[in-house]
């Protein structure tokens, strides 16, 4: 079967509240259980890495031996095959493989045990949970709120749970999000799309966090529309922001690649906006949403870059290095993710993904039936031929100019990457490879006159910074030099598609939505 189910994680704050606000709704259907697993996978972590999870679990005096698929890691419906076992003694059972062979999901773990050359599956971690569950109702049907309290554990090592589980029982997979919105409103929760099981294999693997979620590769067939494409573009984006802001709003903590990677996430939708054009009109207002947590996110990062890259080679120099005075009012990666309209956010991005894959199976709209190629290559070319543009005059462009430049590339790159698999690969990977030269010369130009221009503004109340100034202007000039230079070669370079993919463009402007 196919479980839909949200996982939203419980501060300490919020939890006497909402215990007794789920065993309010309805005392006497209030279900208590102790569920004790123990999860399997082979040491080379092969199911983990099928997002497969395969366990033994003892609820109340029974053994359910349960296989669980996912459809994507940043998806919330997933196979589940339940197998109850005969057996209700206190001691764990064997477990058995072939008790799932009936399920699709049963016969894909066959058929990777099958590869695995001799691996066999080993014990990984056990959970030990108590569970509060209940029914609610919602305008869009039932589902069943299980509130979970206990740990993962390995031999020397645990981690605490603490979350509530929304699955769908009946009616609109929707009402689990709607649902959802309501726990996030009233306790301040927030999702988290890692499962039971991948927390588990952190503890296991003694890993502080999980490993930062970057773009995958979107394969689109040369027959797809527009809605397939896009379904597939936001599917990967949503897929590395929300597992990113899952591992960022953690009590565990979360490394500085997890604020980049979702920094690139955001960057990559606003790209995917532009390049959809008037097919996401009515969700216009997340670019907005998208560039406002960005910038909260990366507000510390002109310093990171003077840190981590300027200051040795000032150092080196003998520079007088002067203390930068820390920005003051910033909220902490942790706060602005776990805030309630970036939860809320999320979900409305997630309701959008879903609906939008229900009107594509019930026939779709006029725009979304469209060819996806010609519609993307059209917007693509354009932007191809501005960026062309701006690089071949790159020395007569002011600042600001040269900053947008920056922007446009990126979002040029982007944009090919989510349209790769319609592309010839030779001409691609040289296109690639020049414009990858062109972004590194921009960024080493914006970072230098980004720490330019902070240095200077210090100058008035530290005299010694000017010693950095006069360097970083003169780093600028051989940067701007270097950017010269190669952005040329990105003028003269073709572009990865050829003209007969193209349809009869309109290129008098320079907007991002495709001609229909």
């Amino acid at each position: 079967m196919t479980e839909i189910e949200i996982k939203l994680q419980v501060p300490a704050s919020a939890r006497a509240a909402l215990a007794q606000e789920i065993k309010a709704r309805s005392p006497d259907n209030l279900r208590r259980q102790r569920l004790q697993a123990v999860y399997f996978d082979t040491a080379s972590r092969l199911l983990a890495s099928e997002d497969m999870a395969l366990r033994l679990r003892r609820e109340g005096r029974n053994w359910v031996q349960t296989l669980k698929a996912g459809k994507g890691q940043d998806s919330i419906s997933r196979e589940e095959d339940n197998i109850r076992l005969p057996d209700r003694s206190a001691a764990e059972p064997e477990l058995d493989v072939s008790r799932h062979l009936r399920s699709p999901a049963g016969r894909r773990l066959q058929v990777l045990l099958q590869r695995a050359q001799g691996e066999s599956l080993q014990r990984r971690f056990a959970t030990d949970v108590r569970r509060q569950s209940q029914i609610q109702r919602t305008r869009r049907g039932f589902v069943e709120l299980c509130f979970d309290e206990g740990m993962i554990q390995s031999e020397d090592r645990q981690l605490a749970l603490r979350e509530l589980e929304i699955e769908s029982i009946k009616g609109s997979p929707l009402a689990v999000l709607e649902a959802a919105a309501g726990y996030i409103k009233r306790y301040q929760l927030w999702i988290d799309l890692r499962s039971k099981a991948q927390r588990g294999h952190m503890v296991f693997e003694n890993r502080a966090f999980a490993s930062p979620a970057k773009s995958g590769a979107i394969r689109l067939e040369p027959s797809a529309n527009v809605d397939d494409a896009l379904l597939a573009v936001f599917s990967d984006c949503r897929r590395q922001v929300m597992q990113n802001a899952s591992q960022i709003a953690a009590e565990e903590g979360h490394g500085p690649e997890h604020v980049h990677q979702i920094r690139v996430g955001l960057r990559r939708l606003r790209t995917a906006m532009k390049l959809f054009g008037q097919r996401v009109d009515a969700i216009a207002h997340w670019d907005a949403q998208a560039r406002s947590l960005a910038t909260e996110l990366g507000a510390s990062r002109d310093r990171d870059v003077l840190a981590e890259s300027l200051w040795p080679r000032l150092r080196d120099i003998d520079a007088p290095l002067i203390e930068l005075p820390s920005p003051t009012g910033l909220k902490s990666p942790r706060d602005l993710i776990r805030d309630r309209q970036c939860q809320l956010w999320f979900l409305e991005w997630l309701e959008h993904d879903m609906k939008l894959d229900l009107d594509r199976s019930n026939g779709g709209s006029e725009l979304g039936l469209m060819p996806a190629q010609g519609v993307l290559l059209q917007v693509l070319h354009r932007w191809y031929r501005k960026c062309k543009k701006m690089s071949a005059n790159f020395s007569q462009l002011t600042v600001d100019e040269r900053h947008d430049l920056r922007k446009r590339m990126k979002r040029l790159r982007y944009g090919v990457e989510f349209v790769r698999s319609m592309l010839q690969e030779k001409r691609l990977e040289h296109f690639l490879q020049v414009m990858s030269e062109a972004q590194d010369a921009l960024g080493e130009y914006n970072d230098l006159h980004v720490a330019h221009a902070l240095y200077k503004s210090h100058s008035a109340m530290h005299p010694q910074a000017w010693f950095a100034v006069g360097w970083l202007a003169a780093q600028s000039d051989y940067a701007a030099d270097r950017c010269v230079k190669v952005l040329q070669a990105f003028s003269k370079v073709e572009s990865p598609w050829r003209k007969k993919d193209l349809p009869t463009l309109n290129t008098s402007t320079d907007t991002g939505s495709p001609t229909i």
